[in-house]
């Protein structure tokens, strides 16, 4: 049922496909690594290291509609590095299984077994140069085709865990809120420094950013702003995401700098 795999890692100078075993083109894997792993670790320390060994999706793959991803993402240690935080930290790597869309309910009803096998087989890599091992990545592939192609395999999904598709691009939402306290979606390309605060839905995450662009914003918008955030998340998604209002200016420019890399490829 899985038509491929695709390995991305983070380098030194922002993530790239390391192996692709699938027939998606290098440039199209180079998007999904690029958006994908964007919106993985959208956040800082812990809040990124959370998303490890847990498997998100699926997402459409960019400039191929009937084909979707998994995505399992884990650390490994760098084999060499100038970077000093993944130096520390380890590099930053997601396995993506591609599936055909026509094949969507099945994968989500086994999407707890996927999740277990490949977090079996994930904690096993621990250096780099496993990524790029394809005969290491090809046995992983084929466990993962025998659960899904097996009739007994199925395992109950929780509310918590319920897989999903992203139909967005990237699985964001834009919204902001006017002087009266309004909710306004914006588009992907907005120009982000003309709004006073941003309402960040990551739907692959399950989270709700509330992010503070101008100092100038009043508490009053800011907390227009919580309650739109608290509805969307109430009305939409039945509290099912968290909301995390981002105070940190690091975290606040970290997330930017990512918004800013995911408008880049939209406009090509």
């Amino acid at each position: 049922m899985f038509s491929g795999l695709i390995v991305t890692t983070m380098g030194d100078k922002g993530p790239y496909p390391l192996l692709n075993l699938s027939s998606i083109p290098e440039d199209t894997a180079e998007n999904l690594s690029v958006i994908g792993m964007t919106i993985l670790f959208m956040g800082a320390g812990t809040l990124a290291e959370r998303q490890h060994y847990r498997l998100h999706g699926s997402l459409p793959v960019p400039n191929n509609p009937n084909i979707e991803a998994l995505a399992l993402s884990f650390t490994v240690s760098p084999t060499e590095t100038s970077d000093i935080r993944i130096d520390q930290h380890g590099r930053e790597s997601t396995i993506w299984l591609l599936f055909k869309s026509e094949n969507r309910e099945r994968v989500f009803q086994l999407h707890p077994a996927i999740e277990r096998a490949l977090q079996e087989e994930t904690k096993n890599i621990k250096d780099e140069s496993d990524l790029s091992d394809p005969e290491k990545m090809e046995k992983i592939l084929s466990r993962l085709k025998q659960i899904t192609e097996s009739p007994g395999y199925y395992v109950p999904v929780s509310d918590e865990g319920e897989p999903s598709y992203i139909h967005e691009k990237g699985g964001l939402e834009f919204f902001t809120v006017n002087t009266d306290g309004d909710l306004r979606e914006i588009n992907l390309q907005t120009d982000l420094a003309t709004l006073p605060v941003l309402i960040l839905v990551n739907i692959l995450l399950k989270r709700i950013f509330l992010i503070k662009l101008k100092d100038s914003a009043s508490q009053h918008l800011m907390f227009h702003a919580g309650t739109s955030a608290s509805n969307i998340n109430t009305n939409r998604f039945k509290n099912r995401f968290s909301i995390r209002n981002v105070l940190d200016p690091m975290e606040r420019a970290m997330i930017l700098e990512k918004i800013g890399v995911i408008q880049e490829i939209g406009s090509q």
